[in-house]
């Protein structure tokens, strides 16, 4: 570093500051002249010598539930986009669906040196968490309502997106509802979203289908015959977008149900559906708003703006109605 400022000519605590993106501090001519330098001199910061200095690693942890599906992936996209802005790197976690993997990854999180996590947690409780993340530093929960918590979350409106969708289609004459969702009782978006569906449907059948591990062919078959056995206007409600995509939409591509007896919603995160079957209303989320949010929160934390953010902060879905 002492070579960098020489040859800049300027003080070490100016490279110092360079270093740590603080570019507020110096004219541009002055940083366009470090970093000149260091191209020069092939300088290459020693972060741990930095975090000696700073107290900051300048890198937080992002564990999202299963980056198979689009949610997690585009949450931890979001999230990245704002930690960069402000000159932090996002690190992913995949707890992959696995509460034991989920523990193992907070436990190796809390033994190293991130200045804070961004978390999609499977577990329901704090104290799970608090049980492995022993060190003090600031989080935020993504998508999930947690028990005993005392940390921002940041959420879709689940229920009352769920109960504005169910509604549309009960004043539309339908009388029945087949949910497809992972345990509903695991998490508390399906909780959420399924009370929401409860408040307007009496007659609700419930499609489990096992985040791990799964036959394809029997959930087909499962579904297939609870379609056949009914004359009733039914609603097919699934609680994310991968089980609509992988077991509902087909059905409408390949016309196997009558479009005026069977009508499809779900949560989605993405246009595939639409682009597969126009016909469908959705409820969208957005969940690069939801991890941009939850970033957002961590970096007022992180400098010192923490007491402003506390409590639930909502990212309202959009239930696409319409034709």
């Amino acid at each position: 570093m002492k070579d960098v400022a020489s040859l800049a000519n300027v003080s070490i605590a100016t490279v110092s500051r360079y270093l740590n993106g603080e570019l507020n501090r110096m004219s541009t001519q002055t940083a366009a002249t470090i970093k000149e330098a260091i191209t020069k001199l092939n300088y290459v910061p020693n972060s741990a010598a930095r975090q000696m200095v700073t107290h900051s690693s300048k890198i937080v942890a992002v564990a999202v539930a299963n980056i198979d599906d689009y949610f997690s992936t585009e949450l931890f996209k979001g999230a990245n986009s704002i930690l960069e802005s402000h000159h932090y790197t996002g690190v992913l976690f995949d707890s992959d669906s696995d509460n034991q993997r989920e523990n193992e990854l907070l436990n190796s999180i809390n033994q190293n040196n991130f200045d804070g996590l961004i978390l999609q947690p499977l577990t329901d409780t704090a104290d799970t968490i608090r049980q492995q993340v022993k060190r003090d530093i600031p989080i935020v929960v993504a998508d999930r309502e947690l028990e005993k918590s005392s940390w921002p979350e940041v959420i879709t409106d689940n229920y009352a997106s769920a109960q504005r969708a169910a509604t549309y289609f009960y004043r539309a004459g339908f009388t029945r509802v087949i949910v497809l969702s992972s345990d509903v009782s695991a998490a508390s978006t399906r909780r959420e979203r399924f009370r929401g569906i409860q408040d307007v449907f009496e007659k609700i059948d419930v499609i489990n289908i096992p985040e791990e591990s799964y036959q394809r062919q029997q959930v087909k078959a499962e579904l297939m015959q609870l379609i056949s056995k009914t004359n009733e206007k039914t609603l097919l409600f699934a609680l994310k977008e991968r089980w609509l995509l992988e077991f509902i939409a087909p059905l409408f591509v390949s016309k196997v149900i009558d479009p005026q007896q069977f009508q499809v919603t779900a949560f989605a995160d993405t246009r595939l559906a639409h682009a597969l079957t126009p016909e469908i209303k959705l409820i969208h989320q957005n969940p690069f708003l939801i991890g941009a949010s939850c970033a957002e929160i961590l970096i007022e934390i992180l400098n010192g703006n923490g007491t402003q953010v506390r409590g639930k902060n909502i990212v309202p879905a959009e239930f696409d109605w319409r034709d």
